[in-house]
């Protein structure tokens, strides 16, 4: 295992995944499987958990894993520290009745090589939206990007009060990265400043993001989010999401001494 820039890269071991540090703690490290459709074994997660006591590391966490990965992170002697609901909506992916619809406008984020510095803004808003504990870094948030054949990255900015629009472009203070496999779609990653809520920037990503996959005929989209959050669980469900029965956990546990 070798360390590149923020990242733990972890030898082959038959399940794809990648490390990172923690909300920038240099003992933990959070892995995250890149290929969905392989489920890996307890013995994967003690294999990680080896590679990653070699560098330093005392605690691993996972990302949000179905029943079945859930399932073989628990016999590697993993507990759960986080639940999620999960959600899904089929076509018509619009709106229901009554729901607001903003208009505020959502722009194009850039990625790759000439968009670091934009994943850099991105991750300032994600760290205000979800903490220290659960925020994702730059790097992190480029990888939801290429987790899936096709995405979609949109920012909501407002000019900030005093600066010159014309020649400096205002932050962004909302972003949504959704992505596409085939005829499936997934909202990965939402998040809105703290200071900018109840504006309807929350809605206007979501909308921007369905009708993308409404042009795309999409006949899924999931999404999931924590079993107490309760306006993201109302923002869902006004565009047409339902609970399924199934919920997503996330697992912790020590490496090897």
């Amino acid at each position: 295992m070798l360390r590149r820039h923020d990242q733990l890269v972890l030898q082959p071991n038959g399940v794809p995944a990648r490390a990172y540090p923690w909300a920038g703690d240099r003992l933990a490290a959070q892995i995250i499987l890149l290929d969905p459709s392989v489920v890996p074994m307890a013995d994967h997660f003690i294999d990680w958990s080896r590679q990653c006591a070699a560098q330093g590391i005392v605690r691993m966490r996972t990302g949000a894993l179905a029943s079945r990965p859930a399932a073989q992170a628990e016999a590697a002697g993993m507990h759960c520290i986080q639940e999620l609901t999960l959600l899904e909506a089929r076509p018509p992916l619009t709106a229901r009745n009554g729901a607001h619809r903003p208009t505020i406008d959502t722009r194009r984020c850039r990625v790759g090589r000439f968009g670091q510095d934009e994943f850099d803004t991105l991750a300032d808003v994600d760290q205000a939206a979800f903490g220290e504990l659960w925020r994702l870094d730059a790097t992190a948030l480029a990888d939801v990007c290429t987790a899936t054949p096709s995405y979609r990255a949109r920012v909501v900015r407002i000019p900030v009060p005093g600066t010159n629009a014309v020649f400096r472009r205002p932050p962004p203070v909302g972003f949504l990265l959704s992505g596409r496999s085939g005829r499936v779609g997934y909202i990965q990653r939402l998040a809105v400043d703290p200071l900018f809520h109840r504006r309807g920037i929350a809605t206007a990503l979501l909308g921007d993001a369905l009708a993308w996959m409404r042009r795309s005929r999409t006949e899924q989209v999931f999404v999931n989010t924590h079993v107490d959050n309760v306006a993201a669980l109302t923002l869902y469900h006004a565009h047409g999401f339902g609970d399924l029965t199934e919920r997503l956990r996330v697992f912790e546990g020590p490496t090897p001494l």
